[in-house]
């Protein structure tokens, strides 16, 4: 009894969980034959008789734990063979798959394309390793034979234990839930041999248990190591040499990539106008000096300009050139106030009757497309609906810089098709690296992280390949000459004496260069109070603060209600049960 008692407290925490419910079949019979082996290897075939009536299933599945916690968190490690899966009455072979379940191998068993109801019986074989334990005076097998784990009952459980030679020195065994301590039927048939049954049906839950001791030294004590972590395996000198190696070529690929065809030509010049000046690849920190422009450089538009600076056809350029198209008289634009308190101000634009010729081609889409309703429109009208126009004005503006000759290609196309090819590797190099993982191979993941690597540095740099020719490269130090002028407008109050309008002209260029309400303050600060646009009418009295005020809350709501889109619809969618061996399973 002393005996059975120090079984019970060893190995109380040695029971996995798993969590079953109960099905309408049963299992007639679970015969398990086990041989302890010379190595320390521990070889099972299981008999399993099932009736699955009149349930139409593809058959079942075994779950054996390879992984056993105790209750300080340390954890046992076994090691687990499937060699084969038999129909028991014909020996004819049955398909089945291993995998792992939490701390369990399961045997999955039956072809997922056939269905079978009635009685079949099973023969599984496998062996284990690290189940043997070894005290001061015996080692031992302590086996769980049937699992306790399995949805329905077991009408006729019993199991048989050999060893290679003689040295069993005693044997128990339990049955019923797990830690019970409700003792079995046990026959020690020799000191090589003993069987177990037992004595009644297992029911719902309940499982077979067996002890079994014997003399010190008979067979090798096996300890598993834990399975090693794939994580401290990537972190060898081969797998770092690897990853090194691959990153040192993507990365140096991309660098060499925007250094042959990212960056700007311009002309190599000694002073401003210097009639030698030669053109090339603008060199890497190369110094340009940029003088204050008073005038927009070659009467560029306000939104040629917003485009030369960041290179990109924003919602903020096509804004300011309504304001610009306003200011040249081809349209007018009328505030109308909240009409309650939590409202919001709404604007009204009216079409002039004047020529378009002079207006660009992405000027005259969007005038187009803004009055395609009729000669008076709402900006509250654009709200879901210009979106789609909008693509249509920022594609003719790209054309417009190219055909000016101010990129080598559309901007937007070109960070496009470097932003396409990083997602490319991206995505493929993410691919490899799962299957590294599902394959365990720590050389492939190296070899991945260094392309994932690449790829994100190819998405970062991607947005930095539009190329500007030299006269395109040369417009944009004018055109920071000119965003100076606008941002230092006080130190220059002289150029807005002699021009009363100037107020008005440059103000779609400040909107382009966020400098809205800071040029509105200027002129306060130089006392200048300029005349109220003809094209522009308030129920507020004019001043350039409030107006330059106004001008920053229009463009944000004309951009926020250009932008906006239809909003689309979507749905959310010890004791009897302890020691080794164990599980249970199911049907599928």
């Amino acid at each position: 009894m002393k005996y059975c008692a120090s079984l019970v407290i060893i190995f109380l925490l040695l029971i996995p969980t798993q969590v079953f419910a109960q099905e309408n079949w049963l299992i007639n019979n679970f015969a398990s034959d086990i041989h302890i082996q010379e190595d320390g290897w521990v070889s099972v075939v299981e008999k399993i008789d099932v009736d699955f009536g009149s349930e139409q299933k593809h058959g079942i599945f075994r779950d054996i734990p390879y992984v056993y916690t105790y209750q300080n968190g340390a954890k046992l490690y076994t090691e687990i063979k499937v060699l084969s899966v038999r129909d028991s009455t014909n020996s004819s072979s049955i398909p089945y798959e291993t995998f792992t379940s939490g701390d369990y191998t399961r045997i999955k068993i039956g072809d997922p394309g056939k269905t079978i109801s009635g009685p079949l019986s099973y023969r599984i074989e496998y062996t284990i390793a690290g189940v043997l334990a070894s005290f001061a005076d015996h080692d031992e097998l302590y086996w769980n034979v049937t699992g306790n784990a399995w949805p329905v009952p077991i009408s006729k459980a019993s199991a048989t234990v050999t060893v290679p030679k003689e040295g069993i020195t005693k044997i128990t065994c339990f049955e019923g839930p797990a830690r019970s301590s409700e003792v079995c039927n046990s026959n020690q048939v020799s000191k090589s041999k003993s069987n177990f049954e037992a004595t009644k049906g297992l029911r719902f839950g309940e499982g077979l248990t067996l002890v079994v001791g014997f003399e010190k030294g008979l067979v090798p004590i096996i300890t598993v190591p834990p399975p090693k972590n794939i994580f401290d395996e990537l972190f060898s000198r081969a797998n770092i040499l690897v990853f090194a190696l691959v990153s040192i070529f993507g990365i140096g690929s991309v660098l060499l990539l925007w250094y042959q065809r990212g960056r700007d030509y311009w002309e190599r010049k000694r002073f401003i106008d210097d009639p030698e000046a030669r053109h090339e690849v603008r060199p890497i920190g190369a110094h340009e000096t940029v003088v204050v422009e008073y005038t927009p450089p070659e009467k560029l538009r306000p939104a040629e300009i917003g485009l030369l600076m960041d290179e990109r056809a924003d919602t903020l350029d096509v804004t300011a050139t309504i304001i610009d198209l306003a200011e040249r008289g081809f349209l007018k634009i009328e505030e109308k106030p909240k009409k309650w308190v939590f409202g919001n101000t709404d604007y009204v634009f009216t079409k002039q009757n004047k020529d378009q010729k002079e207006l660009l081609s992405y000027e005259k889409e969007l005038f187009t497309r803004i009055f395609d309703g009729g000669e008076t429109i709402k900006m509250s009208d654009l709200n879901q609906k210009f979106y789609e126009d909008l693509k249509k004005v920022k594609e003719k503006l790209y054309e417009e810089v190219v055909n000016k000759k101010f990129f080598c290609e559309n901007p937007e196309k070109v960070r496009l098709k470097y932003l396409l090819t990083a997602i490319v590797i991206t995505c493929f190099a993410g691919g490899l690296s799962w299957l590294g993982f599902a394959l365990r191979l720590p050389i492939l993941i190296a070899f991945c992280a260094g392309m994932l690597l690449t790829g994100v540095l190819l998405l970062v740099i991607s947005q930095f390949m539009a190329r500007k020719t030299a006269f395109g490269r040369e417009m944009f130090r004018r055109a920071q000459g000119y965003e100076l002028f606008v941002s230092t407008a006080e130190k220059h109050r002289q150029k807005f004496f002699e021009n009363r309008n100037m107020f008005n002209e440059v103000m779609p260029y400040a909107i382009v260069f966020g400098l809205t309400e800071k040029f509105a303050k200027a002129f306060k600060d130089m006392e200048l109070e300029p005349a109220q646009p003809s094209w522009y009418s308030s129920t507020r009295t004019f001043n350039a603060v409030v107006f330059g005020s106004t001008m920053s809350s229009f463009s944000d709501s004309l951009s926020s209600a250009m932008v906006s889109s239809p909003g689309g619809s979507g749905f959310s969618g010890g004791g009897g049960g302890g020691g080794f061996g164990g599980g249970g399973g199911g049907s599928w």
